[in-house]
């Protein structure tokens, strides 16, 4: 196991808004489980929801306003003890770019689905969605759920075999040794389509797929080191990536992706399974890019 798997530090993004109160809790939780440094992040500007006092604006708004607005928060959703221990920033900033420059030496950026900057029809708020395409490191999407996990801790990684989802497994499974949970190793694979192939339709052979499957399976988990064997769940699954993966993460307590970072084409920069993941995810998703040496390739 590589120490890229191993949480240090983590900073979660807050703006006051209950999912960001519902990542700060899990933050609080995650750097806890790790005993790493937790530092809560919050951005404003002139146009921020915290100047508007009675429905009209407040001119004398500035960062001693901001600092106390998100002392207050932090204290009412962790308690004053929790309080005391967490750094907290208040940044004069565009709420993405602050986050990604308050994290970008940072193990983990915690962040809500959905802020006040998020509309009501989208499933990830912009802020969520720009982080996510631009983070260095990983990135942990919270949203609210009443899906219970199950009594037995889960955890769900997704792999293909490429190297950033050996990455991803990595990280996995450092976090269910952590948690002590059972890992599920997930690798969807799909045969020729009979729709494209009528004339042997009733005759196609894909044992061939599922043993490769099998083989991209054993590749990933042959990386743990023999104690957590017991721990490791293997699952080929026939079919698209991101469906199998959303299925498996049904009360689980976490699903961890990776993606393939940025790519030529400058609007896709990341994976289009990570991102559906991120918009349907039934319960918390962190998402583990490439390092930075890799991405761009």
């Amino acid at each position: 196991m590589t120490n890229d798997a191993i949480t240090r530090a983590i900073v979660a993004g807050v703006d006051e808004s209950d999912c960001a109160a519902d990542a700060l809790r899990w933050a609080s939780r995650e750097a806890d489980l790790h005993n790493a440094t937790l530092s809560a992040v919050m951005a404003w500007g002139l146009l921020d929801q915290h100047h508007i006092v009675d429905d009209r604006f407040d001119p004398s708004y500035g960062g001693a306003q901001a600092d106390r607005a998100l002392r207050e928060y932090v204290t009412r959703v962790l308690g004053d003890q929790r309080a005391a221990s967490i750094a907290m920033h208040a940044v004069c900033d565009l709420p993405a770019r602050a986050l990604l420059d308050a994290s970008a030496n940072a193990d983990l950026l915690v962040v809500g689905a959905r802020g006040f900057g998020g509309f009501r029809g989208l499933l990830l708020g912009s802020v969520s969605q720009h982080c996510l395409h631009h983070t260095r490191g990983p990135i942990a999407i919270i949203r609210p759920t009443d899906e219970p996990p199950k009594a037995e801790g889960r955890i769900v990684v997704g792999v293909d075999g490429s190297p950033t989802s050996q990455r991803a497994f990595r990280w996995a499974l450092t976090e269910a040794r952590a948690r002590d949970a059972m890992l599920d190793v997930v690798h969807a694979w799909q045969g020729p389509d009979a729709a494209y192939l009528p004339h042997q339709a009733g005759a196609i052979d894909t044992s061939d797929y599922e043993s490769a499957a099998m083989r991209t399976l054993d590749m990933i988990v042959a990386a743990a080191d023999p104690k957590d064997e017991a721990r490791i769940r293997t699952a080929p699954v026939r079919g698209r990536a991101a469906p199998a993966i959303l299925d498996a993460a049904h009360g689980a307590d976490l699903v961890v992706v990776g993606t393939r970072g940025h790519s030529p084409l400058k609007r896709l920069v990341i994976g289009s399974v990570a991102n559906q993941l991120a918009h349907h995810a039934p319960c918390p998703l962190v998402v583990v890019p490439p390092p930075a040496s890799d991405r761009g390739r």
